[in-house]
């Protein structure tokens, strides 16, 4: 391999590992355009051990802006990235996950770990994800007591969601925010 080939290799391998910490980044800030930015539009989801399968950009997004709402703040934290550069456009790889989700609703917290699998495809010299699923390795749920609304409430994820202008947040965010926030108003 030459140098100008590994030098490459180091620069590819760099440009998903920053892909898939920004799709991870987009999952908890509920930020489903940037989500859509690191997806083929032919890309194809298998969360939950296979129960949660869709398939194309459209369909993936919409599964997550529905199951990602407000009522469940998420931290999904990725580790390691062994990744496998295959050929000039295609590279796999795996993600240790670690996931934390507080469902304000139920008073439950799940945390969680799991394997990533994901595969990659560089279009127009861009690195983007064509498929993406787990397997869990495990779920622990943990019913809580009262939470403190007031203090989740005040977080900055929460404030950055409410104060955001719906028409900056392109189509999934205006969704996602139409949904949220009519509901609050109704209240």
């Amino acid at each position: 391999m030459t140098l100008e080939e590994r030098i490459t290799r180091l620069e590819d391998i760099e440009a998903i590992r920053y892909l898939q910490a920004k799709y991870q980044r987009c999952l908890d800030t509920r930020d489903f355009d940037g989500i859509g930015e690191c997806f083929a539009d032919d890309v194809v989801s298998s969360y939950g051990n296979g129960s949660m399968s869709y398939n194309g950009k459209e369909a993936v997004i919409g599964f997550l802006a529905k199951v990602m709402t407000l009522q469940i703040p998420s931290a999904h934290l990725i580790h390691g990235g062994e990744i496998d550069i295959l050929d000039s456009t295609h590279a796999k790889a795996k993600w240790y996950l670690e996931d934390h989700l507080l469902h304000k609703t139920y008073l439950m917290k799940l945390n969680g770990a799991a394997i990533y699998y994901v595969d990659y495809r560089k279009e127009d010299g861009v690195w983007r994800i064509t498929s993406i699923g787990y397997d869990r390795c495990f779920e622990y749920f943990e019913m809580r007591g009262p939470v403190n609304l007031l203090t989740l409430g005040k977080t900055t994820f929460l404030k950055a969601v409410k104060k955001a202008d719906p028409q900056s947040l392109g189509k999934w965010g205006q969704l996602f925010q139409y949904k949220t926030l009519k509901k609050k108003k109704k209240k």
